[in-house]
């Protein structure tokens, strides 16, 4: 049927079952706002001369609220529905990039401004996963996701490309607005109803409210622990191939060329899913991705051709470009009825827990033993997870029907 996706006085701008798109347009423009700050961030401390230090705690901060409070932002999605999260997520973001702007040339407003953009962003990031699985039925479900993982790879990639000329062409902290507005107008978009999203539905039986409970699930168990190995691959990536590419006396343009190879694999499997996932089951199409990249991290420590090296980052990129999608659709899969947010949240509390303690963890391990057994174990952990995606489902007693999710 027809949905009406904006609505301003008479004026209706109808379009059949495409509402999935304009909430993936949505984050998309918060995804542009979300990495551009990274990189307009990073790039003004170093304009303010601060110590590599400060940037780490910088990067602590933005991540350590949505570590701590991503189960309960799930958990308030589940109980008021998805409006005012995203409301609040987004305009709060929005806000707090607007700070640096108001305090001209202080450091100290930079850790003011993260700590408050990693608070408000939690609640949009688990929100907007939560809707588009509220917006999918049994048959795609790992349609709409892999849309929504290319509408925020675009995002990622407009996020850094603008930030480079708008920095470059109107300064540091015209550039905090511009960032701030994207993420502002995400915001009033939803605040305004100007477009329609499932309405919240009370719960019809009283549930555990102990996230602990989710755990007894060998499934989400399964989802959690993957979705941690994924995000850790791709941190170490990020990491550890610098460094790896600098030893091997790599120039920095191969370097980041290697890295470009690694996000443009991101795209083109992402454009292909919704095909692989009519052939395979999302477990066995994931595992296949976690040992195709669990390749990647057993032979680059030992090849130094550049060639070679763009070869195993593009092969690496298919894996991982598929993997976070997938692990996102099987969370919600797998969730108990009325407790999608809950789970997706306590999968971006796993997630964020990597962010914070995989630098912490492989930096001194890297700098004792070189790099090679930071790769190798990264590959032994996708191996891992890439072979348990091959074990039989369990009918657990958390899990929900499809069909009872499905608005």
């Amino acid at each position: 049927m027809d949905l009406a996706l904006f609505k301003k006085g008479n004026f209706v701008i109808k379009i059949k079952n495409k509402q999935i798109y304009l909430v993936v347009l949505l984050a998309l423009l918060f995804q542009t706002a979300y990495q551009g700050n990274i990189v307009l961030t990073t790039l003004y401390a170093v304009h303010l001369h601060a110590h590599s230090a400060f940037l780490g705690v910088i990067v602590a901060l933005s991540a350590v609220f949505p570590m701590l409070l991503a189960i309960y932002s799930g958990k308030f999605t589940d109980r008021i529905g998805f409006k005012l999260p995203l409301v609040l997520g987004m305009i709060g973001c929005g806000s707090a990039l607007l700070l640096p702007f108001i305090v001209h040339n202080q450091l100290w407003i930079l850790l003011v401004s993260q700590s408050l953009f990693g608070l408000f962003q939690i609640f949009t990031i688990v929100t907007i996963q939560n809707l588009v699985g509220a917006l999918s039925n049994s048959k795609n479900y790992s349609k709409n996701y892999a849309i929504l993982s290319q509408g925020t790879s675009i995002g990622e990639l407009l996020g850094n490309v603008m930030t480079g000329f708008a920095i470059d062409h109107i300064g540091y902290s015209f550039t905090y607005v511009f960032l701030a507005s994207l993420a502002i107008i995400s915001g009033l978009v939803f605040l305004f109803n100007l477009v329609t999203v499932p309405k919240y539905e009370k719960k019809t039986q009283v549930q555990s409210e102990k996230f602990i409970d989710l755990l007894a699930s060998r499934n989400l168990r399964k989802t959690f622990i993957t979705s941690g190995i994924i995000l850790t691959g791709v941190f170490l990536f990020s990491f550890y191939f610098p460094v790896y590419g600098r030893s091997i006396h790599l120039s920095t343009s191969l370097i980041g060329l290697i890295l470009g190879a690694n996000t443009a694999a991101y795209f083109i499997i992402r454009l292909v899913m919704p095909r692989l996932s009519a052939k395979l089951s999302e477990m066995h199409l994931l595992g296949i991705c976690l040992l195709m990249s669990s390749i990647g991290f057993a032979l680059i420590p030992l090849v130094k051709n550049f060639y070679i090296l763009a070869g195993l980052s593009f092969v690496m990129g298919l894996g991982l470009g598929c993997c976070q999608p997938l692990s996102m659709s099987m969370a919600y899969h797998f969730s108990p009825k009325n407790r999608t947010g809950e789970v997706l949240g306590l999968r971006l509390a796993v997630n964020k827990f990597a962010q914070v303690a995989v630098p912490i963890i492989s930096g001194p391990l890297g700098g004792t033993l070189g790099t090679l057994p930071v790769f190798w174990t990264n590959a032994a952990l996708f191996i891992y997870g890439g072979l348990s995606m091959f074990t039989p489902e369990t009918p657990d007693k958390i899990k929900s029907e499809i069909s009872e999710k499905t608005p």
